[in-house]
């Protein structure tokens, strides 16, 4: 699925909304209609794919304030970023929220202008995360920072003229900036280069879809245009069904929304899985590259014969007549041109080591025999009384001789916690980032047979041994 996909799905939705509305009562502007339908289902549709994984957004907004306190005030950020679940779990349940009251018309002004709000933040995350590869300046996030507020500013007044009058001005400063940008270069320090990039995707759509950061931040600019259009046209929002009905629903969305993420990230599982390690997948085939990517690399030659800087490709290079007419080469000129981007493998951070540092990743997951996982993904704050069980899964499955282990991140002080909890089994190491996708609980148990993921426990939940014997081991 494609970004144009999801557009189509929501703008066929917004349709047949807009269609019924307007069979019914005729709304006084059915294109106003139709936008208030589009942007309300699509940010339905956008909470919903991150509140079934509210700390997978979490962990995204965790990595945004990193790369913010990279251009400063780093002990700030550094502390906001330690309230990066409840920013995650208020941001998705605002978005469903404020999605069905924009269907249903429930305080009109009021609903469009936090989504005008939300809107111009995720545009501000979105353009950090792509343009971080052009060497973005500080100039820049200063002055671009203050063209977005002006924008934010467009929702507040309640006279439609100034709020047209903001909105020119706020345009006014962002052509200006852009030719400033194109003209002088003085807010861009280089070529774009994908590895720049602080924040690698934006996490708009959690897990069930990534997209490149480009895609996502012109996906953001088209939302802004059509938002823009409703703040400046918010009298002909309509609102369906009575006062008191709309009222309701707005408690009742409100409730619902923040008790779903909650659930989603204190009580149990996503719901809904779109990871690479959801039960079923195989973990051995999702590491394995389908298809090799194919770059051509070319530099900035100098022609001895010509007098001229030419780019050559690496095969026009290793001629021997190139070899013989390039006086000299431009190294900081390499570019690296992707001629097909093959089928990457889609789990590729992987890495499991044992205390002396081996790679036991494929010897693990070659067990053609059931074998259960504890991840950890951090010692320091892990539900240690989750172990007490964990211990007695452990003591049932050796006497079957089968495997259980520990993956956990190595914060020095794994001896002390096998120690005081009486963790007879192995502990082995791997990076905190594969850990955390794996499964989304601290503790979590993981039951693989043959690198197959047979099934997953939050540690709210945990099986017995028994249970797990009963279920899955005494099976032939």
């Amino acid at each position: 699925m494609t970004v144009y996909t999801i557009f189509g799905i929501v703008a066929l939705g917004a349709f047949i909304l807009a269609l019924i509305r307007f069979i019914v009562n005729r709304p006084p502007n059915i294109l106003i209609t139709f936008l208030q339908d589009f942007v309300g289902v699509f940010f339905i549709f956008s909470g919903f794919v991150k509140a079934v994984d509210p700390l997978g957004t979490s962990y995204k907004m965790h990595e945004y304030f990193e790369a913010f306190s990279v251009e400063g005030l780093r002990p700030m950020w550094e502390y906001i970023a330690t309230f990066s679940t409840f920013f995650a779990i208020v941001m998705i349940a605002a978005e469903l929220f404020v999605g069905l009251m924009l269907i249903i018309g429930w305080k009109p002004r009021f609903t469009v202008g936090i989504i005008w709000l939300l809107t111009l933040f995720f545009t501000f995350l979105t353009g950090f995360t792509y343009l971080s590869g052009y060497g973005i300046t500080k100039p820049f996030i200063l002055i671009s920072g203050a063209a977005i507020l002006l924008f934010a500013a467009v929702a507040f007044p309640e006279k439609q003229s100034r709020r047209i009058n903001i909105t020119f001005f706020a345009f006014g400063m962002a052509v200006i900036l852009f030719l400033i940008t194109k003209l002088t270069g003085h807010f861009f320090t280089s070529e774009f280069t994908e590895s720049k990039m602080q924040v690698t995707d934006c996490g708009c759509f959690g897990d069930f879809i990534k997209l490149k950061p480009w895609e996502t931040f012109y996906k953001d600019i088209i939302l802004d245009l059509m938002i823009l259009m409703l703040v400046l046209n918010v009298k002909f929002v309509r609102p369906v069904f009575g006062n008191m009905f709309r009222s309701g629903v707005a408690g009742f969305g409100a409730l619902a929304s923040l008790l779903f993420c909650l659930y989603n990230v204190y009580s149990n599982e996503p719901v809904i899985d779109f990871r690479p390690y959801k039960i079923g997948n195989d973990i051995n085939d999702l590491r394995k590259e389908k298809k090799p990517e194919v770059r051509q690399i070319e530099w900035e030659c100098h022609n001895k014969i010509t007098g001229k800087w030419e780019t050559l490709s690496y095969d026009d290079v290793t001629k021997k007549g190139m070899q013989v007419q390039c006086e000299k080469f431009d190294t900081n000129c390499r570019k690296d041109i992707i001629l097909d981007p093959g089928i990457p493998a889609k789990i590729t951070n992987l890495r499991i080591e044992d205390g002396d540092g081996n790679d036991i990743t494929d010897t693990l997951l070659a067990d053609p025999g059931y074998s259960c996982m504890v991840v950890v993904y951090n010692l320091n704050i892990t539900h240690a009384e989750a172990f007490k069980q964990l211990n007695a899964i452990a003591a049932g499955m050796d006497k079957l001789g089968l495997k259980f282990y520990v993956v956990a991140v190595n914060n020095g002080k794994v001896d002390e916690f096998r120690h005081q909890y009486q963790t007879a089994y192995t502990f082995y190491n791997a990076d905190e980032t594969p850990l955390k996708t794996i499964i989304r609980s601290n503790p979590g148990l993981v039951l693989f047979k043959h690198g197959v993921v047979i099934n997953k426990w939050h540690y709210r939940h945990l099986p017995t041994f028994g249970e797990l014997n009963q279920e899955y081991f005494s099976k032939k």
